[in-house]
Formats: C-alpha cells, structure tokens, sequence
C-alpha cells in the first residue's frame, strides 16, 4: 500500500512539475554540435570528464566546448549557428525558449566566436556571449567576437563592459572593449584602424615615403625630394 501511495506521489509531482513549465510558456531549446574540424572536447559538467566532441552530439546547459589548435566546431542553437574557432573554451549557460523569445547565453572565458542568430518558428532571438571583460547582446544578427573585440556584419550588436557601459554597433562596423574604460565607439574604432596615403609631387616620379601617427590614425606621406 505504501509503494503504491509513494508512486502515485511520485507521479502528481511529476504532473505538476510538467503543468507549471507549461503554464509558464518555458521549453528547453536544443544545442547541437553539427561539425567537428580537428581535435574538439566536450565536457558535460563542471568536474566532469573531456570527451572528444562529435557531430550529432546534444550540448546540454552547463557544458563546455574547447578547441586546440587549427580546430573549431558548429554548434546550431535553436535556428541559430556558432562558429567555435581555435584556442576556443566556451561554456553554455542558458538555452531556454519563453513567450516567444529564444534566449541563449554564452560564457567566453578564452577564445572567439562568431554567430549567426535567428528565431526558431517566428520566435524572436536574445543571444548573449559573456567575456571575462564585456558581454555582447544581440537580437537577430551575424558577428564575430573575441571577447574584447566585435566585428558585426549584419544587425546591431549591443557591446557593454562590467559596469554596463556600452554602445551599439552596426552592420559593418567595429567596437572593442578592454580593462575598465567604456566600450569604444565605432568611429572611434574606425578612425583608430584607418590609414591615409597623401602623395605630393610630381606623377611618375618615385616618393620616399614618411609614415606619422595621429591618435590612432597613421598617415603615409608620400613626398618626392
């Protein structure tokens, strides 16, 4: 009698538990490594064991990818892809789907990645990569992250720093955020990575050429003696 009551505890628990995710509109959302280039580990929980990573194989919440040398690996999240690139250790802290949004959170101790987010079945995408020093947010995008430095090719990107300083970067633009200070802004970063040739004299003589450095911005004068 009493194993017959502790079943029938055991499955109105089970029924509850099951009511309330529903209610509450929360469903798991797959990660799935679906290519493996080189040598890639899996490690399933914090203390756990590294397994070699192969494609097919289901990432759960709390895992960790790492990649060695010339190697990498694509992880699809929902219908979202990343791109896990060399030297890379990544760990999946959230991969939940809730009224309509699918949200999935990346930490980033080591490494870069790039992403390709996108809603699952009309849903809206919040994918979110966490470095040690800045986190960047995005809702439907392409980017390339290292942590540090954000690269967007598609959307807007949300890049802050530990004290939820940020600023947004565009498609085609670049940021980066390092130590303490705010995340740079995207002129700021372009004119820092920028280069002006200036050629004076004469056409078809050759120039020596001076390089000098404003702020970020080098200049190559090109100036015929």
């Amino acid at each position: 009698m009493r194993r017959e009551e502790g079943s029938m505890v055991r499955k109105l628990t089970i029924a509850l538990i099951i009511a309330l995710v529903t209610v509450s509109g929360v469903t798991a959302l797959d990660a799935t490594i679906t290519a493996v280039n080189g040598k890639v580990e899996l490690r399933e929980r914090a203390g756990g064991p590294w397994v070699a990573a192969q494609a097919g194989v289901v990432v759960p919440v709390g895992a960790t990818i790492s990649t060695s040398f010339n190697a990498g690996a694509t992880v699809q999240v929902g219908e979202s892809q990343l791109e896990v690139k060399a030297l890379t250790r990544m760990r999946i802290e959230e991969l939940i789907t809730e009224n309509g949004v699918d949200r999935s959170e990346i930490d980033l101790p080591v490494g870069r990645v790039s992403a390709n987010v996108r809603g699952s079945s009309g849903n809206r995408a919040e994918f979110r990569v966490t470095s040690p020093i800045a986190t960047a947010s995005v809702r439907g995008t392409s980017f390339d992250f290292d942590g540090a430095n954000l690269s967007v090719s598609e959307g807007i990107v949300v890049l802050a720093n530990r004290f939820n300083e940020s600023v947004q970067v565009a498609q085609g633009e670049q940021s980066s955020a390092a130590g303490d200070g705010a995340p740079q802004k995207p002129a700021e970063a372009a004119e820092n990575s920028g280069t002006v040739t200036i050629s004076v004299g004469p056409s078809g003589e050759r120039p020596v050429v001076r390089e000098s450095t404003t702020g970020g911005l080098t200049i190559n004068w090109r100036i015929v003696n």
